[in-house]
């Protein structure tokens, strides 16, 4: 249980650091000058827009599995880790072609007027919700509703802070790190934490 929250935990922190959740807002933003005020609202919506349509995907994930469980609960007791363990290895696979939340050149063409840019990045936040942490949600639904609710909100939180937090910081040009590298190293981050869970829920099982 503690193992799955804090997996969860994790994925959010690293997820709101992704580069593509904020990078392209504050790039027109920039080259639109608009004010920090006015950046920093539509990064709240964006930031919305994402988490609710990852939060929703989750929130039904974990609600069937959990129905599911009272009848296959012999069965499930090992689809929880599995997925965990194979979702990790499939980001870790794919992690230097991740694509997750990619804006292309044929939309930045098409988006002229601030509505424009807004009403697309609104679509594309909601319409690419974050898959890595729904292994998360699915085996936290296995175990409880409880604790599916907690990964849930904890999720909300982190992410919509973090997304805050980083266009802010983005903002004041405080930020110097090499945005590319962690977001080429999200994948092998993401699928390493997904493998270390399951291995240290098991260890503590038989501790």
């Amino acid at each position: 249980m503690h193992e799955t929250l804090a997996g969860t935990l994790i994925i959010s922190l690293l997820h709101a650091l992704i580069p593509s959740h904020w990078m392209p807002l504050v790039a027109f933003a920039r080259f639109q000058k608009w004010s920090k005020d006015e950046t920093l609202k539509v990064s709240f919506y964006l930031a919305l827009s994402h988490v609710f349509s990852t939060i929703l995907l989750g929130l039904l994930l974990g609600l069937v599995f959990n129905e599911l469980n009272e009848d296959f609960g012999h069965i499930f007791k090992w689809i929880g880790p599995t997925l965990l363990v194979s979702s990790g290895i499939y980001f870790i696979y794919r992690h230097h072609t991740h694509h997750h939340f990619h804006i292309d050149d044929h939309m930045l063409d098409q988006t002229k007027t601030k509505k424009q840019i807004i009403y697309a990045l609104l679509a594309y936040m909601f319409l690419s919700p974050c898959l890595e942490v729904e292994a998360y949600f699915v085996n936290a639904g296995i175990q409880s509703t409880s604790l599916l609710l907690y990964c849930l909100l904890s999720y909300f939180i982190i992410s919509i802070v973090g997304m805050l937090i980083w266009v802010y910081v983005a903002l004041k040009g405080f930020q110097k790190f090499d945005t590319h590298k962690l977001e080429h190293n999200a994948g092998i981050i993401t699928g390493l934490t997904m493998v270390i869970t399951v291995l240290l829920s098991l260890i503590i099982d038989h501790a």
